[in-house]
């Protein structure tokens, strides 16, 4: 069998999974949100689900930004719509099938898998340092007296985490971990520059899925006050991060949703803060079918006009 027709074979399989899987979690999200009886301002709804829009472009071109620092890097358009088919990955279980989704638009290229999975894993990094530095950044605004009487605590958590960046640091437990798991290249083949670089642009991006966030919060509940706006966007930080930690469960399906909960619980009553865990997951698979439709329909239309 050629390299081609293989190809072909896994992305109908990988397809195939993803569209099971998605309308599964599709069918129980929407039965949920019908017992639910709520009232939404569509038009705040929908700034912030532009404002989620923007922060998956972001996040697909920083992708495309790693593999150029790592010296992989393949057309910006082709980048972007592998990346954006790739989400369909993360609703299969088990975090490989986004790798695996990334990987034959490079290869056709020439570049090697193994570089294509050292970007992905330090894109996965920095996508973890990002959302806990804006929990970090939470915690000054945390609705809790404890919290409130020792926020120098949260200053040096900061002063500490831009000191961990430093690849040297991470390097030396990444290449303990790559001896339990008997892999030899854990490692970010980046600068202290950069990685401080691209980790700021994380942040960044992280802030604007934050506000995003806080926007749809006020769309379901809008007697949450703009103060609280670090804290909401916090607290979708810290869920992402526990999320993309529990390997077990798809786009961390229930993990997330449980943090939302157990935080807003804090500003607002705990049946809303239920109700906008459930739509906040709706509300990002929703934006990433739009933008998969988008990058399919240009893939269509590029393939005919270069038949024609």
């Amino acid at each position: 069998m050629d390299k081609k027709r293989l190809t072909k074979i896994i992305k109908a399989i990988f397809l195939i999974l993803a569209a099971f899987f998605l309308i599964q979690y599709l069918k129980n999200n929407f039965s949920d949100i019908q017992e639910m009886n709520i009232k939404i301002d569509w038009w705040i709804f929908f700034l912030s689900m532009l404002l989620y829009f923007i922060y998956k472009i972001t996040l697909a071109s920083l992708w495309h930004y790693i593999t150029k620092l790592n010296n992989c890097a393949i057309k910006y358009s082709n980048a972007i719509t592998g990346y954006l088919y790739s989400i369909l990955g993360k609703y299969i279980p088990g975090k490989v099938f986004m790798l695996a989704a990334r990987i034959p638009s490079y290869q056709e290229e020439g570049v090697p898998p193994r570089k294509v999975t050292i970007c992905f894993f330090i894109e996965n990094v920095c996508t973890l340092l990002g959302a806990a530095f804006l929990f970090i950044l939470s915690l000054l605004f945390f609705p809790n007296e404890w919290l409130n009487d020792y926020k120098y605590i949260t200053i040096v958590l900061m002063i500490l985490f831009f000191i961990c960046i430093n690849p040297k640091i991470i390097n030396f437990f990444l290449r303990r971990l790559g001896r339990l798991m008997k892999k030899d290249d854990l490692e970010v083949p980046m600068s202290y520059l950069e990685m401080l670089k691209v980790v700021v642009l994380f942040i960044g991006n992280w802030m604007i899925v934050g506000v995003g966030f806080f926007i749809l919060v006020r769309s379901i509940y809008p007697e949450v006050l703009m103060n609280q706006l670090l804290f909401t966007g916090g607290i979708y930080g810290l869920s992402a991060i526990i999320g993309i930690l529990a390997f077990f469960a798809p786009s961390g399906l229930g993990v997330r949703e449980g943090i939302i909960v157990a935080g807003l619980s804090l500003i607002m009553p705990t049946e809303y803060a239920v109700i906008i865990s459930v739509i906040s997951r709706l509300w990002a698979t929703i934006a990433e079918l739009i933008l998969i439709l988008i990058a399919f329909l240009q893939t269509r239309i590029k393939k005919r006009i270069i038949k024609v």
